[in-house]
């Protein structure tokens, strides 16, 4: 059992205060000072904070203040709750995800025997494809940038937006990944973009090809003198590395500007993945390119792209068309 409070100097984490005999605090405050010195994400492990505090809460709303006081009917109350509360069925998962993953921690630990997510069903969540570009949504995009561009006071030489929207598509990597490129990540003349800190901590290699490069290698020359170790992508305010944030909000300005929903970080990974697999690509070697774990998300760009095949077959098979 653990005994005492935790204190962690220099930490960004917030700390709940332990009330004694409260060892549910002690063990939260455990659990994410554990997923800091495994160098999770600054993003990790600030979902975990606030989906474990939400989590506690609620456990502590039924007189649970210790790891061994939990059982498979709290938890699904807790799931109960969070369907009631009218949230999203992916954001109910990933809170039960979450909980499971503490759970695991907890018997990892040593704290309790068993875990009580054992005997818990994961919640469903109905399958579906998020929206992906078209290609004449990408033609909007890349010609609202050359308008931008264009506009008083704007510079002609800062092709940055082209950049990124080209290099967005052609990578498929995360908004964390992408912002935290350095110039020397990119090889120019191969293409090799190494990530050197994708999801878990894992580094990969991702690739650009040669209209994306094109794009960068001119966005590189306008910014002038430019070190190996400098950021790949800029701040058009601050100058400084461009932030998830910022990347965030220079493409939800962008969309507005091409009149294109969905104009975020992740649709371009989705179409990345979509327009791969409807080229041809090998279903194993877009897994390790764009750092999934295993084939679970890209099965249901799989289902899209036989769509698309019995389409085909439909409007040209040999028998039904020419016989």
């Amino acid at each position: 059992m653990l005994q005492g409070d935790l204190s962690l100097p220099r930490t960004h984490l917030k700390i709940l205060p332990p009330s004694e005999p409260n060892s549910l605090r002690l063990a939260f405050n455990a659990f994410l000072l554990d997923r800091e010195a495994t160098r999770r994400s600054r993003l990790t492990i600030r979902t975990y904070d606030s989906c474990l505090r939400d989590f506690i809460a609620f456990l502590e709303g039924q007189g649970v203040t210790t790891p061994e006081a939990i059982a498979p009917s709290h938890i699904r109350a807790y799931l109960v709750s969070l369907q009631r509360q009218g949230l999203k069925d992916t954001t109910t998962q990933n809170r039960a995800r979450v909980a499971n993953i503490f759970c695991h921690f907890l018997v990892e630990e040593g704290i309790i025997p068993e875990s009580p997510m054992r005997k818990v069903k994961m919640p469903r969540v109905d399958r579906r494809v998020l929206p992906a570009f078209s290609p004449e949504d990408v033609k909007r995009l890349l010609a609202a940038c050359l308008s931008a561009c264009r506009r008083p006071g704007a510079s002609d030489d800062n092709p940055r937006d082209t950049a990124i929207v080209l290099c967005l598509l052609d990578t498929g990597l995360r908004a964390g990944e992408f912002v935290a490129l350095n110039v020397a990540d990119v090889d120019l003349k191969t293409g090799a973009v190494q990530v050197r800190r994708g999801k878990g901590g894992k580094g990969r290699v991702a690739f650009l090809g040669a209209k994306a490069r094109k794009a960068l290698l001119k966005y590189l020359l306008a910014r002038g003198d430019v070190k190996p170790e400098e950021p790949l992508w800029l701040s058009g305010r601050t100058g400084e590395r461009l932030t998830a944030h910022g990347l965030a909000s220079v493409l939800r300005d962008l969309g507005k500007r091409a009149d294109v929903a969905h104009c975020h970080p992740h649709t371009f990974r989705r179409t990345f993945a979509l327009w791969s697999l409807r080229a041809g690509m090998n279903v194993y070697a877009l897994q390790q390119i764009m750092g999934h774990s295993d084939l679970s998300v890209l099965r249901r760009y799989l289902a899209l792209v036989e769509q698309d095949l019995q389409e085909a077959h439909r409007k040209h098979g040999a028998v039904d068309n020419m016989l």
